[in-house]
Parts: structure tokens; sequence; C-alpha cells
């Protein structure tokens, strides 16, 4: 699979394991990146903050880097958008 758009937990360092809808592709090479959306109500310096983190997409784990933490200025008014690019192989 080259794409997915669905759901994917995040767990955060405090604890807190939060859904996103996500939007996710992959190249040719196997690199994949793409954006994370959490509702409003996720928003935290935990979450805001993060530069590295993993990610689950059913039982598969990604790992990710966040390249800028300023990503989310501009999100849709009722969500938090990041950017990030994966480290390694794809959970899909």
């Amino acid at each position: 699979m080259n794409t997915h758009q669905g759901t994917a937990v995040v767990p955060l360092e405090d604890g807190r394991r939060l859904t996103a809808e996500a939007n996710l592709s992959k190249d040719g090479a196997g690199s994949w990146s793409g954006t994370l959306l959490f509702p409003a109500a996720a928003k935290s310096l935990g979450l805001l903050n993060v530069t590295e983190g993993a990610l689950w997409i059913g039982d598969r784990e990604g790992r990710f880097v966040r390249p800028d933490t300023s990503d989310w200025i501009g999100s849709p008014v009722d969500k938090i958008r990041i950017r990030i690019e994966g480290n390694g192989d794809a959970p899909f």
C-alpha cells in the first residue's frame, strides 16, 4: 500500500495516546511522510513540541521525525495539524 488515509494512534511522553486523522504516503524508494490531524482539545505542549516519535496504524508501529514544530500554525480552527517524515519502514 502506498498511502494511508485513516486513523493513527500517537503515544506521547506523558503517557497519553492521541488518535489522529492520518494522511500518509510513501514513494517508490519507500520513504514516507504526511500529516497528522488532531482535535483542538489535544493541544498541549507535549504535542506541539514533539520533534520525533512513534505512531501506530493497527498493530504496526512507525517512527517519525517532525522537522518544524511551528508547522501547526495555520491549522484548521478546530484541529491541530502537524507534518511528519517517516524514519524507517512505513506502518501501512
